[in-house]
């Protein structure tokens, strides 16, 4: 009875494949968790330090000056969880003021900040 040589060649030749992948995965892995990690860049209001905040309550402002809407503005505002959001928004307003800030930034703040004081916002 003969038997047929294996080749040793063609079944050693289909271990690179399988070798490869895990080398793939493995090296991606490492490059994904260590030298170019995933950073997170977003943030609810509430969660973002106070220049960020700042910013984000002006938009609030100019948005409702350029249309007064109550509902979506004190929505907004309350997303940044201020303990008091017309006296945030007033100081906002001093600060900027007294920082050479543009003076229609600042009359926004204040009216949204008006409108918040008065009830204005609340009213449906």
């Amino acid at each position: 009875m003969e038997t047929k040589p294996v080749n040793v060649a063609r079944v050693s030749n289909n271990w690179y494949l399988l070798t490869g992948l895990l080398i793939g995965l493995a090296v991606g892995l490492l490059v994904s968790l260590l030298l170019v990690p995933l950073t997170n860049a977003e943030a609810l209001p509430a969660e973002l330090d106070p220049a960020a905040k700042a910013e984000y309550r002006l938009m609030i402002a100019r948005a409702y000056v350029a249309q007064p809407n109550n509902q979506r503005a004190e929505s907004r505002l309350a997303l940044l969880r201020d303990p008091d959001p017309a006296g945030a928004l007033v100081t906002q307003a001093q600060e900027l003021l007294a920082a050479g800030g543009a003076e229609e930034d600042a009359r926004a703040l204040a009216h949204l900040s008006a409108m918040l004081s008065i009830g204005a916002l609340s009213a449906p």
